[in-house]
């Protein structure tokens, strides 16, 4: 395979930012774009000048001119799409988490060797910069044996009406810091403990705290908000103008050294009549050869992979496998208010 035929699944932010991404990756022709929505498919396939629409995604994964498929829609459905596109043979690429359902995401991994497919989770702070800088500092001994890892990740309160009322923020926020966690303690996760709290009064809570236990003996604490102001910092303006604040900070503690990060910071900033805006400069940034940043480099690294037919060892399907397990259990501590032990599988 030198060349992907692509179709897109999901007509939102996300999904008009996957098709500008691919169309800019040589090796890639987006073929068609499937949306429930019929005025929302229509309207994005004149902008990207594709040829192909469909309101059912069924119908995208069962043409057989597409070989990848892009999931980029709401969550509770990725694993059902995943596994009908492996079933029909698709590489596939899907936007996290995995799944929300524990057998799914297992179905998805066990499939995709069945049916010798590539599947990569968006896992997208993995190809951040500052992430991976992190990464490096303890693969190369820099902070020794890790002690504890503190992760948080909070947002606009504007954004939890989108979210509120379709799914627990484990899977929508928390899920890209129980990621890291896997990809920097290399190790399985053991015991949680957590809890939670509703702001907002939507059906999903707006705010939760986890502390995590790891078999290496490693401890982590992993919390998300989606309680920020309006007038908060705007750091989300640049490419995908979500005009609101992501305020996420992790610092990791080893025995010989500490590394620490803060994705909204004032290193860069605007000062205008509308106020104060602090671009955010890692995830999805607009350069002078188009969209640039972790999302270009997460889909090339796809591309690259299916071209290969070479399962990713930056982001194997393993890893969402398994950090879909640990959000499940997140939310079934605070359901029975006690800690939950995960155990191995062999």
């Amino acid at each position: 395979m030198d060349r992907l035929k692509i179709g897109v699944i999901g007509t939102g932010r996300f999904g008009d930012l996957h098709i500008k991404v691919f169309k800019q990756i040589k090796n890639c022709n987006v073929l068609a774009v499937a949306d429930i929505d019929k005025e929302k498919v229509q309207k994005i396939a004149r902008e990207h000048n594709i040829y192909k629409t469909y309101t059912s995604p069924d119908s995208l994964i069962s043409d057989k001119e597409i070989d990848t498929v892009s999931i980029v829609s709401d969550e509770d459905t990725h694993g059902e799409l995943a596994i009908k596109a492996i079933k029909n043979n698709k590489n596939v690429f899907i936007e996290k988490p995995i799944a929300t359902s524990y057998e799914e995401a297992k179905e998805i991994e066990r499939l995709s060797y069945l049916h010798d497919v590539i599947v990569m989770v968006g896992n997208i702070s993995r190809f951040s910069t500052p992430y991976y800088s992190i990464k490096r500092s303890i693969n190369n001994n820099e902070l020794g044996d890790i002690a504890t890892i503190i992760a948080k990740r909070n947002f606009s309160k504007s954004w939890f009406e989108n979210f509120g009322k379709r799914v627990h923020p484990v899977y929508e926020s928390g899920i890209h810091d129980i990621d890291l966690l896997i990809w920097y303690i290399n190790s399985p996760c053991i015991e949680v403990y957590a809890v939670d709290k509703n702001e907002s009064g939507y059906k999903y809570p707006d705010s939760f705290l986890s502390i995590l236990k790891f078999k290496n003996g490693t401890i982590a604490t992993i919390s998300s908000a989606w309680l920020y102001p309006e007038k908060g910092p705007r750091n989300l303006i640049d490419t995908l103008n979500l005009d609101g604040t992501i305020d996420a900070q992790i610092e990791v503690v080893g025995n010989k050294g500490t590394a620490s990060y803060s994705l909204n910071h004032p290193g860069y900033s605007i000062w205008s009549e509308d106020g104060v805006k602090q671009p955010e400069m890692t995830l999805w940034t607009t350069e002078i050869e188009g969209i640039g940043g972790a999302i270009r480099n997460e889909l090339e690294h796809f591309v690259s992979q299916v071209i290969r037919q070479e399962e990713s060892t930056v982001a194997p399907v393993k890893h969402s496998v398994e950090a879909l397990k640990i959000a499940n259990a997140i939310v079934l501590s605070v359901q029975r208010g006690e800690n939950i032990y995960l155990e191995e599988e062999g």
